[in-house]
């Protein structure tokens, strides 16, 4: 093993001193050509490659990044700049006030807000409206929960719903071509609730762990007790359910 590392430990001496020789040997025209000739070999294998990004040399295999590519159809560019659309309150007959705006941007963003609020709870209801927030695009009398996650998905789109104590919203995100399916999803999930109780006890078991990890919070305590020390009347109710509610 060892004299196998001497010899190899002695060629390499000998291959840098035959290279050295090759430079400034007699034959120093007839070197530097050899050398030249290596060196423009590995350039050449070289270049291009897994690193040809970073040391900038370009591919012969590889089209440029502003060469457009064959039978793709670049979209037209986005302008600079673009007028804000204008809000525009339309009125149903019903007394359904609609308020939209115009943009550029290729989704739609569509919100349903409801006065459903804590502001509207009593005592026989407190805690409500927390758990309607839960129950949003849950099954419906039209659909089951799974069917509206899967038409959800299917369109790429998303859905949030949200409560305040003056109002609750429900919205949907995609893209604008899908606005028809949007509004009737959102209109059955909002109209057409099916309240399943299983899904109720699923969501009450929920709002229970969330009231368990909220009572270890003193910022979320605070928040709630300020409020309703400086505000009176229904202003005053709880936004989110207690514990004393749970059983009711």
């Amino acid at each position: 093993m060892y004299r196998t590392a001497a010899s190899r430990v002695r060629a390499l001496k000998f291959n840098r001193l035959d290279s050295f020789y090759l430079i400034s040997g007699p034959n120093g025209i007839q070197g530097l050509a050899r050398y030249a000739s290596t060196s423009a070999v590995a350039t050449k294998s070289s270049s291009g490659g897994l690193f040809g990004w970073l040391t900038g040399e370009k591919s012969s295999s590889l089209p440029p990044l502003d060469f457009p590519l064959k039978d793709v159809v670049l979209p037209p560019p986005l302008p600079d700049y673009v007028e804000p659309g204008k809000t525009k309150i339309t009125t149903l007959p019903n007394g359904l006030k609609i308020a939209s705006e115009t943009s550029a941007n290729p989704a739609a963003s569509i919100g349903l807000y409801v006065d459903c609020g804590s502001i509207y709870e009593t005592p026989a209801s407190y805690g409500a409206t927390h758990l309607l927030e839960r129950m949003a695009f849950k099954s419906t009398t039209n659909r089951s929960h799974l069917r509206i996650v899967r038409e959800v998905e299917a369109i790429g789109g998303n859905v949030t719903a949200s409560v305040s104590r003056e109002h609750m919203s429900y919205t949907y995100d995609a893209l604008k071509s899908y606005v028809p399916q949007m509004v009737e999803l959102l209109i059955d999930g909002v109209r057409n609730p099916a309240f399943l109780d299983w899904e109720v006890s699923e969501q009450l078991h929920k709002v229970s762990a969330e009231i368990n990890e909220w009572s270890k919070n003193p910022q979320h305590l605070l928040l709630e007790a300020i409020h309703a020390t400086g505000y009176s009347g229904p202003y005053a109710n709880a936004l989110w359910l207690q514990n004393l509610h749970l059983a009711d």
